[in-house]
């Protein structure tokens, strides 16, 4: 069988499981068959394992208000192709990437000394012995 022939699969489900499932793929902006697909991958070859819990992908789930999600409904209509997970995913990576840049140019920074702090104050002890005058 060619590697990227599709094959169909049908089943029957009960109601409130297909209710969550579509519930479940509309908040992932995935496709029943991605979800389908996903799920028999994962159940035919399992991500490592450690210590019970699956090591490979975690769940992140938080509610956003309805104006924000339909902002990013509109959002993901005028980007075709990009699925809301991964709109998020860049959103988190790029601002993990800057945190990171951020932190790194802070240690990078050289630390003033003991002396450089004193003379600052004597400077600053001139300046105003100046203005007194």
């Amino acid at each position: 069988m060619p590697e990227n022939e599709m094959k169909g699969i049908t089943v029957k489900v009960d109601a409130q499981l297909h209710a969550q499932v579509k519930e479940y793929i509309e908040a992932h902006g995935m496709t029943m068959g991605e979800f389908v697909s996903k799920a028999l991958d994962s159940e035919l070859h399992p991500p490592q394992m450690r210590g019970g819990v699956n090591m490979a992908n975690r769940t992140l789930a938080f509610q956003v208000p309805e104006e924000m999600f339909d902002r990013i409904k509109d959002y993901l209509s005028r980007h075709p192709g990009l699925t809301q997970k991964d709109f998020v995913l860049g959103l988190i990576e790029a601002e993990l990437d800057r945190d990171m840049q951020q932190t790194n140019e802070v240690e990078q920074q050289p630390e003033e000394t003991e002396n450089e702090e004193l003379d600052e104050d004597e400077e600053l002890e001139e300046e105003s012995m100046d203005m007194r005058m």
